[in-house]
């Protein structure tokens, strides 16, 4: 099963060319923290209320996408509030994109090939190696945003970063955006995703648009 973050990058390549949606850097790099944050989640290594996040197992995870974001978080001093979380985590969030881009090609799901854009400005591009992935995680998408499908808290997981980084319109026709977007309010009001994950990734997408918006 690949992670919340390698699905969220594969969500952000584009369908031709093997190139990459250019989503400010702001929101780049609060989505990868927060897509880290909620993969930490999923695996009960964190817990949380609407003040303040806690390490419940900060041993490595030997992951590179998810281990700096772990030794951060095990810091004492480090200031864990809910609201502000993602704003002093988000100068990792580069990294945690390049570990999980690295991850993919190292599993063969990405290939990398050297192109060349307007002569000697190197440009790399990543086409998927057979597609397999990207669709999978599109099509579960699309099956919940667009038809009657039920979402599991990873979904939830992606379509809230999805959302929260402008990406809607990257995933469905802009015909289909107004039900997508209706649908995704509708999931995150619904008890089968649990009272928690709701109210984490409540939080996550507050402290979100905080640090895509502000200077922290």
């Amino acid at each position: 099963m690949l992670s919340v973050p390698e699905e969220f990058l594969l969500l952000t390549l584009k369908d031709e060319g093997g190139t990459f949606v250019d989503l400010p850097a702001e929101s780049r790099r609060a989505g990868f923290v927060g897509a880290a944050l909620m993969e930490l989640a999923l695996q009960d290594r964190l817990d949380y209320d609407n003040a303040q996040v806690w390490l419940v197992d900060e041993t490595p995870t030997g992951s590179g996408f998810l281990d700096p974001v772990l030794t951060r978080l095990s810091n004492p001093l480090f200031s864990k509030q809910s609201e502000r979380l993602i704003g002093r985590l988000v100068d990792l969030g580069d990294s945690v994109r390049e570990a999980s881009l690295n991850r993919l090609c190292d599993r063969g799901v990405l290939v990398e090939t050297e192109g060349r854009f307007r002569w000697l400005l190197k440009t790399r591009r990543y086409p998927m190696t057979d597609g397999k992935e990207i669709r999978e995680v599109k099509l579960r998408l699309l099956e919940v945003l667009l038809r009657d499908g039920l979402p599991d808290p990873r979904d939830v997981c992606l379509m809230s970063l999805v959302e929260t980084c402008g990406l809607t319109g990257q995933i469905v026709e802009q015909s289909d955006l107004a039900l997508a977007q209706s649908r995704i309010a509708q999931f995150s009001k619904m008890e089968f995703v649990g009272q928690d994950s709701r109210r984490y990734l409540e939080i996550l997408n507050r402290a979100m648009v905080l640090a895509i918006h502000s200077d922290v």
